[in-house]
């Protein structure tokens, strides 16, 4: 076993022996070939090596047919170019990208578009491409289609990334060490200062502030009382800063302390006692511009009125009493609102719709059309769909009743008037009826259920769990 051993391992330092010989001569042949095939002068290689460092990085995508991108992130720097070139799976056909980047010197316009033109020395579909420049920062999209079909092919997103700069010396992306602030716990103006100070010393290069703006009063960092005015809480001696020196005290951190600065507006977070708001309820959501809100209106209402009783001792004899405290209490929550509560208001009926009205209306059009003759393709019922009325009234839901009578309104060899072939006809339109109703049904009941037990959940945690508040 041992001089097997032995032949082994010299048979294995034999062939590294070999591997290490050929890669020197490939080396001195490498070296051969740079020499005398590719020699330069010394002033062509300083010439070289300047274009070289002149000229901009360029980045090739491949577009290939099917290929959406738009979950993948591509991170490029200003000034670079992309190159856009044909995949395997377009060679051969008419493709058209657009993109929204613009061009230089125009503004965006996120849905304004452009057809890119294709460059090629050749007509080698392996040599066409489309050139883009990187003149700004932002996130821009392309998509592509050929041979003359508007469908979408293919498409994705391009990510230039911003240069940013504190204190005269760029900062990249990836150097960024950033640090929250909740704006409203800072306290008097003049005291910011000495706290953001400590985000510096401990070696931070970006500070990012909550809201500056004047809040509601559920005092929640993101909800604004005044877009345009600053946190009262920051007023030094009754007065309240403003925006400017706001400003003055980002720029002293940008350029002093090389430190960068990012703060949320959230202008669309406004809270209720807004006065704008008051005066333009057309900005919000409610149940005049979005009326598919009724239900989850009417839902959280009717919980808010059990509370209320709940809190008033209305359900004690039920078993909820006002200090709710044990799992039996909850479980009298849900029967309460499962049972009674939820029941008294119908919120089904807002996607139902009225069967009798219906039926009424369709027996109306079918007894004005000329009786239908003899088919052999059965009717597929299962094109009929429940269309919930867009004002979401009780019992308003509708179909199309165009559809319902070419469906229902058939031919019947069961019958031998016409009278009969009617009503069987209605009957079996109204059978199909009461079954969309009873799934649309089934499935808002579902909903409810989901509702009732997120909310026994919720007061489990904060009125009964021994790792909750435990609410008194």
């Amino acid at each position: 076993m041992g001089t097997s051993t032995s032949r082994l391992f010299r048979r294995f330092e034999f062939k590294k022996y070999c591997t290490s010989v050929t890669r020197g001569l490939q080396y001195l042949f490498y070296q051969f070939l740079s020499f005398f095939c590719f020699k330069k002068k010394p002033t062509d290689d300083i010439s070289s090596s300047k274009s070289d460092m002149m000229e901009p990085t360029t980045r090739t995508f491949l577009l290939n047919d099917g290929e959406h991108l738009e979950s993948s992130v591509f991170k490029l720097k200003k000034g670079w170019w992309v190159e856009l070139r044909l995949g395997p799976t377009l060679f051969g056909r008419k493709v058209i990208v657009y993109t929204n980047l613009p061009e230089e010197g125009k503004s965006f316009s996120r849905k304004q578009y452009r057809a890119l033109t294709w460059s090629s020395s050749s007509s080698d579909d392996t040599a066409k491409y489309c050139r883009l420049q990187l003149t700004a920062p932002g996130s821009y999209h392309y998509y592509f289609h050929y041979d003359d079909s508007d469908t979408k092919r293919g498409s994705g997103y391009i990510l230039v990334e911003p240069t940013l700069s504190a204190g005269g010396e760029e900062v990249t992306l990836d150097c960024l060490q950033c640090v929250t602030y909740i704006a409203k716990l800072l306290g008097p103006f003049d005291t910011w200062e000495g706290k953001l100070r400590v985000a510096k010393e401990t070696g931070y290069n970006m500070i990012h502030f909550t809201p500056i703006q004047e809040l509601g009063d559920s005092n929640s960092a993101y909800s604004l009382q005044n877009q345009l005015g600053l946190n009262p809480t920051f007023a030094i001696n009754g007065h309240t800063p403003d925006i400017h020196q706001v400003s003055q005290l980002t720029e002293k951190l940008r350029n002093d302390w090389k430190v960068l600065t990012i703060c949320d507006i959230v202008l669309n977070h406004t809270a209720n006692e807004s006065p704008w708001l008051r005066k333009h309820p057309e900005c919000t959501y409610n149940l005049v511009n979005c009326p598919h809100l009724k239900p989850a209106y009417l839902l959280d209402l009717t919980l808010y009125k059990f509370s209320l009783e709940v809190a008033k001792g209305m359900w004690e004899f039920s078993g909820v009493p006002p200090a709710v405290n044990c799992e039996e209490h909850l479980q009298a929550i849900r029967h309460a609102m499962l049972g009674t509560i939820l029941p008294r208001v119908r919120i089904p009926e807002l996607y139902l719709l009225n069967v009798h009205a219906i039926v009424d209306e369709f027996q109306r059009l079918a007894r004005n059309r000329v009786p239908p003759l003899p088919t052999s393709t059965p009717p597929d019922y299962s094109q009929l769909k429940l269309v919930p009325d867009p004002q979401f009234r009780r019992l308003h839901a509708t179909v199309d009743l165009e559809l319902a009578l070419r469906l229902f309104n058939v031919y019947r060899s069961d019958s031998f008037d016409e009278d009969t072939r009617l009503r069987r006809c209605t009957e079996e339109f109204k059978r199909k009826l009461e079954e969309l109703n009873e799934a649309v049904n089934h499935k808002i009941q579902g909903h409810l259920v989901a509702a009732v037990e997120n909310s026994v959940a919720g007061i489990r945690y904060f009125r009964v769990q021994g790792d909750g508040p435990r609410i008194p």
